[in-house]
């Protein structure tokens, strides 16, 4: 071999070599997250569904990066753990979300969501207002229904009752987004950090908190339920008002200010999102 022909062959390999390891560039560019965030994710195994096992599925590279938690996802799990020092089981554990971090974002919430019968929210009241039905009250009951059926059956979709995709598009400028509900989105659902970061202002002036209220206490600070369990603004027990430090403000709920209950209510929110508040 000529002198030329080994230093040829001597930068090819190394190019090579140099093309098989990620760059310091693109190592730095992963942020790691914390622990507190990574909790707030689902475990995911093999058979499991939805955004989360699509954003795996695409931060891994498996192909095609569906909703579906597969046997190649599976294996690609099992590898990405091995590579981070972690053991080779096929599972997205809370050690797993952290070594991923920013490889994987939170799932974006649809701009508007499939609602059907049942549902209430700012949008069921936005499509309503559209379709004329009143009173716009955001509660998807029968009327609003027959309303979107009729609605597909003049425009020529198929007849499902449903705020579906190609129902919304006929909608079009119809329809007056609502405000984002800072407490919905699936950063609020899924991120402790997230709900800490947003401030009891935010949380007690958002469309799902001002319902919860008119629901539980139709907005008096002072009620008290029939067997004296619920108390307040919120209808917070005794138990709840202890644990996120109503004790500082007043001995129950319905002896403090509206604004101390909105605290408290707000702490419980932040640790458990609005899981202690069914009427959400």
């Amino acid at each position: 071999m000529s002198r030329r022909s080994g230093i040829v062959l001597a930068l090819a390999v190394g190019l090579a070599a140099t093309a098989a390891l990620p760059t310091t560039a693109a190592a730095d560019t992963v942020t790691p997250l914390s622990r507190e965030e990574a909790s707030a994710r689902p475990v995911l195994h093999l058979g499991d569904t939805g955004p989360w096992v699509r954003r795996v599925n695409e931060a891994l590279a498996v192909h095609p990066a569906g909703a579906r938690f597969r046997r190649a996802t599976g294996r690609a799990v099992a590898a990405f753990r091995t590579s981070v020092g972690l053991s080779s089981h096929p599972v997205v554990s809370v050690r797993t979300w952290m070594a991923l971090g920013s490889r994987v974002p939170v799932p974006p919430v649809p701009e508007q969501p499939d609602l059907g019968y049942g549902d209430t929210s700012d949008w069921v009241r936005a499509a309503q207002v559209a379709l004329g039905v009143q009173p716009a009250t955001g509660y998807f009951g029968t009327v609003t229904r027959a309303a979107v059926a009729r609605f597909q059956q003049d425009h020529g979709l198929p007849v499902t009752g449903r705020l579906d995709a190609a129902t919304w598009a006929a909608l079009g400028d119809r329809v007056t987004a609502p405000p984002v509900d800072v407490t919905t989105t699936e950063q609020a659902r899924t991120s402790r950090a997230h709900r800490a970061a947003l401030g009891v202002t935010a949380f007690a002036a958002s469309a799902t908190a001002r319902r919860v209220v008119e629901r539980e206490s139709g907005g008096r600070c002072d009620i008290v339920s029939s067997g004296g369990t619920y108390r307040g603004k919120w209808q917070m027990n005794a138990d709840f008002w202890r644990a996120y430090g109503g004790s500082e403000f007043a001995a129950t709920p319905d002896l403090a200010t509206c604004d101390e209950q909105d605290v408290v209510a707000y702490r419980g929110w932040v640790d458990r999102w609005w899981q202690p508040w069914p009427t959400a």
